[in-house]
């Protein structure tokens, strides 16, 4: 939640004094228990504060990050706050929904479904949504079939010039693309960035087009 401030030593004195239980915890203290620790002045739990009401602000992606479901990384994060306006829609998520989402299979789905049946989490979530830390999902709110992308499937090989590999999936599907990680017949277009591996030879092999990220940006303004 990139808690400015908020290390592990401190966060060890704060399990200790009994303070914090859980991770939701963290936005239940009380500024005059804080003061009452050592080591603890005017001014450092100022900033604390200050850089908790801040984390309040982060987007659904970082929490779910955040939330320490196995598996569940950053990217993993990211792809489920695109497909899931909040924590809520996420928790009632079915096993065979979640395998649904590229990228996610089996092992994480499950621990995803695991994690939010678990009553400690449910209090969890529960305590976040009454400090404020409930964040919308930033997916687009309009018909996917409007979009420039929409009905095409991307492959993304290489180093690009401006996006990262993530940046790129990302760049496609708010427009409506669909991105998967192996080249096929379906393959619409092949997205090619410097040192391109197998999938180049792939793709020439399947005839499919080949764009730079120029041309990817062309294809999104112009479709």
């Amino acid at each position: 939640m990139d808690i400015v401030g908020l290390g592990i030593k401190i966060v060890e004195q704060l399990v200790h004094e009994g303070l914090v239980g859980d991770v939701a915890d963290l936005y239940t203290l009380k500024r005059e228990d804080l003061l009452k620790m050592e080591g603890f002045g005017e001014r450092k739990v100022d900033n604390i504060f200050q850089a908790l009401e801040a984390s309040k602000q982060r987007p659904l992606g970082r929490v779910i990050t955040a939330l320490g479901i196995r598996g569940v990384g950053e990217v993993v994060a990211n792809d489920l706050s695109r497909h899931f306006q909040d924590l809520d829609e996420l928790s009632n998520a079915s096993f065979e929904r979640l395998q649904e989402i590229e990228g996610i299979g089996p092992n994480i789905a499950q621990a995803i479904v695991d994690w939010f049946e678990r009553p400690a989490n449910q209090t969890i979530l529960e305590k976040l949504r009454t400090a404020g830390v409930w964040p919308q999902s930033e997916r687009l709110a309009v018909d996917r079939d409007e979009l420039p992308l929409s009905g095409l499937t991307f492959v993304v090989t290489g180093t690009l010039p401006e996006l990262s590999r993530q940046e790129a999936k990302q760049y496609i599907e708010t427009r409506g693309g669909k991105v998967t990680g192996s080249v096929s017949r379906s393959t619409d277009y092949l997205v090619l960035g410097e040192n391109p591996g197998s999938k180049l030879d792939k793709a020439r092999s399947f005839d499919v087009p080949i764009l730079d990220e120029a041309g990817l940006r062309r294809l999104a303004q112009e479709s």
